[in-house]
C-alpha cells in the first residue's frame, strides 16, 4: 500500500520503520526534517510538506502528541490533500470526543478515517510487538490491517465508532498509571519500614504478567528514570487529563489519577521534568521524606 507517515517522534519512528520493512510504499514528514534520515536511507521517500505526503497515499498515519495537533494537521493539511477514499489513521492518543470530530470531517471531505491508538513503548514499536484497537468503518480497518500488523502483534477491530478505541486506550494508560502510582506507595512504604525493595519488586515480577510493568518495577527500584525515556512526563499528564476529563463526562471519578495529576505537576515544575513519567515514584519518595 501507499503509507505516509506524518510524526516521527520515538514512536511514530519505529512504526515507520515497521511499515517499510513490510514492504509498503512509504512516503514520511516530520517537522524536524533529520529525524527523516535514517528511514530514508532504507528507502522511504520524503516529502516536502505534511500535505505533499498525504495527496498520493491510500493510508495517511498521523503520531502527533495531542487532540490540538492532529486536528491541526487534518484541517490545515490532511483533509484538502488526501484522494477520495483515503484513510486517515490515527495512532496518537487523544480524547474521545476528539476522535469522533476528525471522523466527521472526514465523512465530509470524502475521506476515511480509523482510530488506531497503539500501546507499548518505543522499544516494542520498534520490534513491531505493539497492540492496536481500531474503530472505524469496517471496511476501512480492513483495509488498513496489513499497516498495522507491521508493527503491533496484536491488532483488534473494537467497534465501528472511532471514540470506543480512544476510550480503551485510555483505560489502559489509566490501568498502567494507577500501577505505577502503587509500586510508588509500596516502595515509599519499604523503605520507611526497612524492607529491601528487591522483595518487592521479586513480588511484583511474579504479579505482573506484561513486560513493561515488570520493567516499571524494576525501573522504580533502581531510581533510573532520566534513562530509557520511554514516555516523557509531559506526554503522561496529558494522557492523565484526557483519563480525568473522559471519566468526568461520563460520570466516574477516577481518583488516584488526581493523585497521579498533582505528582506529574510537581515533577515538572523541578528536575524531574525530563524524566519518563513513571518518575512520580520518586515524587512520593521525597514526599515521604526518603533521600
Amino acid at each position: 500500500m501507499k503509507v505516509a507517515f506524518i510524526g516521527l517522534g520515538n514512536m511514530g519512528a519505529g512504526m515507520a520503520g515497521r511499515i517499510l520493512n513490510a514492504g509498503h510504499d512509504l512516503t514520511v514528514w516530520n517537522r524536524t526534517a533529520a529525524k527523516a534520515d535514517a528511514l530514508v536511507a532504507g528507502g522511504a521517500k520524503q516529502a516536502a510538506s505534511a500535505a505533499a505526503a498525504a495527496q498520493a497515499a491510500d493510508v495517511v498515519v498521523t503520531s502527533l502528541m495531542d487532540d490540538a495537533s492532529v486536528l491541526e494537521m487534518a484541517k490545515d493539511s490532511l483533509l484538502a490533500a488526501m484522494k477520495p477514499g483515503a484513510i486517515h489513521l490515527c495512532v496518537t492518543t487523544i480524547s474521545p470526543g476528539c476522535s469522533d470530530a476528525l471522523a466527521d470531517l472526514h465523512a465530509k471531505a470524502g475521506t476515511r478515517y480509523v482510530a488506531g491508538p497503539v500501546i507499548g513503548r518505543p522499544d516494542a514499536a520498534a520490534a513491531g510487538q505493539l497492540a492496536t484497537y481500531l474503530a472505524g468503518p469496517h471496511d476501512a480497518v480492513e483495509a488498513i490491517k496489513p499497516v498495522c500488523e507491521s508493527y503491533a502483534r496484536m491488532v483488534v477491530e473494537i467497534s465501528d465508532k472511532p471514540s470506543v478505541a480512544n476510550s480503551m486506550k485510555l483505560i489502559v494508560n489509566y490501568a498502567g498509571a494507577s500501577i505505577i502510582e502503587m509500586i510508588g506507595e509500596t516502595y515509599a512504604f519499604a523503605e520507611k519500614c526497612g524492607v529491601d525493595t528487591a522483595y518487592a519488586q521479586q513480588f511484583f515480577q511474579m504479579a505482573f504478567a506484561h513486560p513493561a510493568m515488570k520493567m516499571y518495577a524494576e525501573k522504580a527500584r533502581k531510581r533510573d528514570y532520566k534513562e530509557d525515556v520511554g514516555f516523557a512526563m509531559s506526554a503522561g499528564l496529558k494522557d492523565v487529563r484526557l483519563m480525568l476529563a473522559a471519566a468526568d463526562q461520563a460520570g466516574v471519578a477516577f481518583e488516584i489519577g488526581r493523585i497521579i495529576e498533582r505528582k506529574m505537576v510537581k515533577a515538572l515544575s523541578g528536575d524531574l521534568a525530563s524524566a519518563d513519567w513513571s518518575a512520580t515514584c520518586e515524587v512520593t519518595r521525597r514526599e515521604s521524606g526518603l533521600n
